[in-house]
């Protein structure tokens, strides 16, 4: 079992690594030419549902710090980050709300998003026009069915130093994050689906009585 030090940690990690990635991801066709910013914007603009499972590895130093297996499910504006190994734990974003359920900790934290909507990576998912803001720098290689977009950023007050975004033929394949600690985040997705309805019970969560509920 966790420590309640630990889960924060975690929980704040994987918060950020959801709303960034799951924002950036298509199976749209983008007409060219357009610029990289406006290209990705395009792609994570156009996304309406979708499910796919993940892998996520955190390294410090070139040391693997912590992996985890799971699955996510988007239908904006809600989207759902499931891990299932090693720790389980739900994270869903619903409108301006976000919740995060640890199992092993019996504890339910519940977070208003628009309070603090200029800072979170959540606005990153509603709102991803905010990724051709002046703090960002995007540039886009292609290799044969692959597109690669990378985000640089200058100003330590944004949410990462670098992030890479993968798609192979049109859907998202990767993901990785540098933070302004030089910790690196990689997340790999498996077995894609873009759907036009998702079950709105994927959305919900069902939690026991006994569950210690935090606000704030």
């Amino acid at each position: 079992m966790r420590s309640a030090s630990a889960a924060h940690c975690w929980r704040g990690l994987c918060a950020l690594i959801l709303t960034l990635s799951l924002a950036l991801v298509s199976v749209t066709s983008i007409a060219e030419p357009l610029s990289p910013a406006h290209s990705l914007t395009q792609r994570m603009s156009s996304l309406d549902g979708m499910r796919a499972g993940i892998e996520q590895k955190i390294y410090a130093n070139g040391v693997l710090l912590e992996e985890s297996q799971g699955s996510i499910a988007l239908a904006k504006p809600n989207l759902r980050w499931q891990v299932d190994t090693p720790f389980p734990q739900v994270i869903l974003v619903k409108q301006n709300e976000l919740q995060i359920y640890d199992e092993d900790l019996a504890q339910l934290t519940i977070r208003d998003l628009a309070d603090t909507v200029s800072e979170t990576p959540a606005d990153v998912l509603m709102q991803p026009e905010r990724l051709l803001s002046a703090h960002y720098r995007v540039t886009l290689d292609r290799a044969d069915a692959h597109q690669v977009y990378r985000l640089y950023s200058d100003v330590s007050s944004s949410l990462f130093q670098l992030l890479e975004i993968v798609f192979a033929e049109g859907v998202l394949a990767s993901l990785t994050i540098l933070d302004w600690q030089d910790q690196q985040t990689q997340i790999y997705f498996s077995d894609v689906e873009i759907l036009s309805e998702l079950p709105p019970s994927l959305f919900e969560l069902s939690v026991p009585q006994d569950t210690d509920v935090i606000r704030g």
